[in-house]
C-alpha cells in the first residue's frame, strides 16, 4: 500500500512497488460484458479457450492501483497515458493475474503531481502477460 497525505509525499515513493496479493480472475460473464461494450465479435474472444482481449488487461490497471493507492478526499488522481504496452503471453478466462507497480517517476507541474509507473501482470507459472508504463496525474479536488 502506498500512502498519500498530501501532494508533496509522491517523490517519497520512487523506486516502492506495489503487488497484488491475490489473483484477479477474468470470469466468463466479465469477458462477454466486455466484448458487448465495445463491439468486438473476434472469434478469437470465444469459446472454451477463448483468449482475453488486451484492451480488457489494459483496463484492470487502474483498478489495481486504485485498490493499493490511500489517498486522503482531497486530493483526486486520474489515468492520463499509457506508453510501450506489450502484451507479451496470451492469458484465458479462469486464469489467475497478478499485477505489479513500481513507481519510477515523479514530476511535479502547475497544481498537480505526474506519477509514471512501470506496471507488469503475471499469469500461472509467473509468465508475464503485459508490461506497460503509465501515467497519473493527481491534484487537489477543485473545491476542496
Amino acid at each position: 500500500m502506498i500512502k498519500i497525505s498530501t501532494l508533496n509525499d509522491w517523490p517519497d515513493h520512487v523506486g516502492k512497488s506495489i503487488k497484488s496479493v491475490e489473483p484477479f480472475v477474468i470470469s466468463a460473464s466479465q469477458l462477454e460484458a466486455f466484448l458487448r461494450a465495445v463491439g468486438d465479435a473476434n472469434n478469437l474472444h470465444e469459446g472454451r479457450d477463448a483468449i482475453v482481449p488486451g484492451n480488457l488487461l489494459l483496463s484492470l490497471v487502474p483498478h489495481f492501483l486504485q485498490q493499493h493507492l490511500e489517498l486522503p478526499p482531497g486530493i483526486i488522481g486520474m489515468s492520463v497515458g499509457y506508453d510501450r504496452v506489450r502484451f507479451k503471453a496470451p492469458t484465458r478466462v479462469g486464469d489467475p493475474l497478478y499485477f505489479k507497480a513500481e513507481v519510477r517517476h515523479v514530476r511535479t507541474q502547475k497544481a498537480g503531481v505526474y506519477v509514471t509507473y512501470a506496471v507488469s501482470c503475471r499469469g500461472a507459472g509467473d509468465e508475464l502477460v503485459m508490461a506497460l508504463d503509465m501515467r497519473d496525474y493527481y491534484a487537489l479536488k477543485p473545491g476542496g
